[in-house]
């Protein structure tokens, strides 16, 4: 295996990213395509049957480095990591979390004398499960030990991960532009899915798994639905609960009311097509989606676990999840109310990737 670094970029190994989108792939992403490559280049541990925007990565420059999977060869999963990091003498490892119940790639790391371990928190809770929630309280002690840089996509998100330590906050930044609503687009898209001009289209963006909490969503609808024949639902994503949410929808006989898009490359698109959008998670360390909604001048109603920061625009309500009937009155409010989809882009300015890419580049060159 050769050497990839070299004089004129510096290479920095990524761990973290999946098979499935998700908002550490989105923050990659966006990150890659607008730092400076002539002067960084992202490399990544890939340990899934495929990897995200593999061909865009490569395309880009990047390496990607296949390793087992960590649950079917915990042991070769680790030397791998450690031989890759070794051998490719990567001076900045930086491993992106959801919780703290896996840390082998930060011992690799450690143990391969990489100079800087950077640990990166994108979560702010977890699902309810004993070994994870035990390993995580066990191990974010260990990582505030042996990790040197800590970062977080929200102050929850940092609290939850390292407690006291000493975190920054690295916001996950999008192309605001891309984001700005087009009523073309919005034409397109309900075309696309036969979507009427006089149906008040709900959207949502996440996979379907606990954290996002489609059941609950798709029971909210449902009293949506009875109250306001003319809404639909889009559900833009596809995970391990896509089947029991189809299910679901069946049962309360919403066929034709809900629309799955699955995974979909240009999501920028269908938020101009929607006019709310909802988000009940049960935790979430950001939510990126909703930088993008609120950058299509989309109303947005979310769970209150979702970090206050990420409030942007006026049209941004958090509520409990305990609360059906405050969401319920919440969504009235907005559906009854003419919605100015123009944004002022300078409200955005603290999440334009053009900005932020500049700034984390700074923060890498500056740890070596």
């Amino acid at each position: 295996m050769t050497k990839v670094s070299d004089k004129n970029s510096l290479r920095i190994l990524q761990i973290g990213m999946h098979d499935q989108l998700g908002g550490v792939e989105v923050f990659l992403m966006n990150y890659y395509k607008n730092i400076d490559r002539n002067k960084i280049q992202f490399d990544f541990i890939n340990h899934c049957e495929s990897l995200c925007f593999s061909d865009e990565i490569q395309s880009l420059g990047g390496r990607i480095f296949n390793v087992p999977s960590f649950k079917k060869n915990v042991f070769k999963y680790y030397s791998e990591i450690k031989k890759i990091i070794k051998e490719n003498k990567y001076e900045i490892v930086h491993i992106n979390l959801l919780s703290c119940s896996n840390i082998l790639p930060i011992i690799a790391a450690k143990r391969s004398k990489a100079k800087k371990i950077i640990v990166h928190s994108h979560n702010n809770g977890m699902p309810d499960s004993i070994l994870k929630t035990i390993l995580h309280f066990i191990n974010k002690k260990i990582i505030n030990r042996i990790a040197d840089v800590f970062w977080a996509c929200s102050s929850s998100a940092g609290e939850w991960m390292f407690g006291n330590s000493n975190f920054q906050i690295i916001k996950n930044g999008v192309n605001i532009d891309n984001f700005i609503f087009d009523n073309k687009n919005r034409d397109n898209i309900r075309k696309k899915f036969n979507i009427s001009n006089d149906k008040y289209l709900i959207g949502h963006v996440g996979r379907f798994d606990i954290q996002k909490n489609h059941e609950y969503l798709i029971q909210l609808f449902s009293k949506i639905n009875k109250k306001y024949k003319d809404t639909m639902l889009m559900l833009i994503g596809t995970g391990v609960l896509y089947d029991d949410i189809v299910k679901q929808v069946k049962s309360l006989k919403l066929e034709g009311k809900v629309i799955f898009t699955g995974v979909v490359n240009d999501p920028q698109k269908y938020y101009s097509a929607m006019d709310l959008f909802l988000l009940p998670s049960k935790f979430e360390g950001l939510g990126i989606v909703n930088v993008e909604a609120q950058a299509c001048g989309l109303p947005c109603i979310v769970s209150d676990v979702v970090p206050k920061e990420v409030k942007i625009t006026d049209n941004f309500r958090f509520v409990n999840l305990n609360k059906e009937e405050l969401w319920l009155k919440e969504f009235s409010k907005f559906k009854n109310s003419s919605i100015n989809r123009k944004i002022k882009k300078e409200s955005m300015k603290s999440y334009d990737i053009s900005f932020l890419a500049k700034e984390i580049e700074i923060k890498y060159i500056n740890l070596l």
